[in-house]
């Protein structure tokens, strides 16, 4: 089993990807917002540190992420999804596309397969 794990800098790219991983056979997805502080801070080098981690909690300046989290069944079901992220999403070695990486796993308690032509995501 592996996990891939998504954060997306376009918050609307999932809305496309949801539906094909669905077909692809992925029957579950934990979706949250998330905030870099790479993206809203650091990369700004003539603000001192301490004053641009204020940036983060500024709602009018905070820039947010998508955060996906799925636990797949096999590698071709992974490789698969990882595909239709790079086609649906971009190029993930480009600026501000966001990054994907996946984490095989060696144990997983509380997941169950799902018959996908039986669920709603």
């Amino acid at each position: 089993m592996y996990l891939l794990v998504l954060i997306l800098d376009n918050t609307k790219d999932f809305e496309n990807l949801i539906p094909k991983w669905k077909e692809i056979g992925i029957t579950g997805v934990t979706i949250f917002d998330s905030i870099g502080i790479g993206k809203n801070t650091l990369y700004e080098s003539n603000i001192p540190i301490i004053a641009s981690l204020a940036k983060i909690f500024d709602s009018d300046t905070r820039k947010y992420n998508h955060t996906l989290l799925s636990v797949m069944e096999s590698e071709e079901i992974l490789l698969k999804a990882i595909k239709a992220a790079e086609d649906i999403c971009g190029d993930f070695t480009q600026p501000d596309v966001g990054i994907m990486f996946s984490i095989k796993l060696d144990r997983v308690i509380g997941f169950v397969p799902i018959d996908s032509n039986n669920i709603n995501l």
